[in-house]
């Protein structure tokens, strides 16, 4: 199981659903299979403090903690061509406005923590 495995079981509250992302072959699979269950209700509430859980957990390993730390000083952007204005920046014609860049906020943060 990947980080992106844990995060899109966590989408949801419905344990079947959860195993069967949980047993998905790839984490685009995984990801493709979350952006079709039923949102827990709080979801909205709770993704960003889930992605950051779950972006701890994973440079806990010392050569993604490596990597992450080379990158001090810079800011860092999700950049995408898939629309997704939330957790990076879409960078395509149709998208004429930033993005939240929450996934790029939330490595920075935990660079400066670690």
């Amino acid at each position: 199981m990947t980080i992106e495995h844990a995060f899109q079981c966590a989408k949801t509250n419905d344990l079947k659903l959860k195993k069967e992302i949980n047993r998905a072959s790839t984490p685009g699979k995984a990801k493709q299979m979350g952006r079709n269950v039923p949102l827990r209700p709080d979801w909205d509430e709770v993704k960003d403090s889930i992605m950051e859980h779950y972006l701890h957990i994973k440079f806990l390993d010392p050569e993604l903690r490596k990597l992450l730390n080379e990158t001090k000083g810079k800011t860092l952007i999700e950049g995408n061509t898939w629309h997704d204005n939330y957790w990076g920046n879409c960078k395509c014609d149709k998208c004429k406005i930033p993005g939240k860049n929450m996934l790029g906020k939330l490595l920075m943060k935990i660079r400066d923590e670690i």
